[in-house]
C-alpha cells in the first residue's frame, strides 16, 4: 500500500490498465484514420484518436506524480476486449466494435471513483467521465446515419459486440472476485451496480 497517497498494490494495476487500454484505442484510431478515405471520417477518428492519447496521458502523468510503478499491460488472448478488433469487418463493425467498448467507461469510472480511497484518483476518473461523451456521441451520429440510409447490419452488428464486451467484462470480474481481498471487493461493487448500466436500453435498442 502507498499509504502516502492511500493506493493499493491492487489499485495501481488497475490504473496501469486504463492507461494501456487508452493508449491501445489511441493507436488503434489512428490506424483507421490513415485507412479512410473520407474527409469527414478521417477528422473525427485523428480527434478520437488524439483524445485517447490524452487519456493515456492523464493517467501516465498521475502514475509519475504518484511515484507508483509501471505495470506492464499485456493483452490476454480471447480475454481482452482488443484482441476482438481483428474480427471487425469494414469501418461500420469498426466504429460499432468502439462504441460498445466506450458506452460502458462512464459507468465503469463512476462506480471506482466512489470506490477508491485516493482523492487524486477519484479526482481523474470524475474529470475523465465527462470527456467520454464526445468519443460515444460522434459514432452514435455515425451509425444512426446508416441505420437511416438502410444499412440492415449496424443493429446486428452492435448487438452483436454488446454481448461479446458484456461476457468478458463479467468474465473480467469474476477472476478479480475469485483472487479475493481488495480486488473481491472491488468487483463487488462494481456488480451491486450493473443493473444501472444493464437495464438502461441502448438508443438502437428504442
Amino acid at each position: 500500500m502507498f499509504m502516502e497517497f492511500n493506493i493499493s498494490e491492487f489499485e495501481i494495476f488497475i490504473i496501469n490498465r486504463y492507461a494501456a487500454s487508452e493508449l491501445a484505442g489511441s493507436i488503434l484510431l489512428g490506424k483507421m484514420a490513415r485507412k479512410v478515405t473520407n474527409h469527414s471520417l478521417i477528422v473525427n477518428l485523428t480527434r478520437h484518436c488524439m483524445e485517447e492519447a490524452r487519456h493515456a496521458f492523464v493517467w501516465y502523468d498521475i502514475i509519475k506524480k504518484l511515484k507508483i510503478p509501471i505495470i506492464e499491460i499485456h493483452d490476454v488472448k480471447g480475454e481482452n476486449y482488443f484482441f476482438h478488433v481483428n474480427e471487425t469487418k469494414d469501418i461500420f463493425e469498426f466504429l460499432a466494435f468502439t462504441h460498445i467498448f466506450e458506452q460502458r467507461v462512464p459507468f465503469h469510472f463512476s462506480i471506482h471513483a466512489k470506490w477508491t480511497k485516493s482523492p487524486h484518483i477519484k479526482e481523474v476518473l470524475e474529470k475523465l467521465i465527462p470527456e467520454e461523451e464526445p468519443h460515444l456521441a460522434w459514432i452514435k451520429a455515425y451509425l444512426e446515419k446508416e441505420i437511416e440510409r438502410g444499412n440492415t447490419k449496424v443493429k446486428d452488428v452492435l448487438e452483436r459486440f454488446a454481448k461479446l464486451e458484456k461476457d468478458l467484462y463479467y468474465e473480467d470480474l469474476e477472476k478479480l472476485e475469485k483472487t479475493g481481498g481488495e480486488a473481491a471487493d472491488y468487483a463487488r461493487t462494481i456488480k451491486e451496480h450493473t443493473k444501472e448500466f444493464e437495464d438502461n436500453p441502448k438508443w438502437w435498442q428504442k
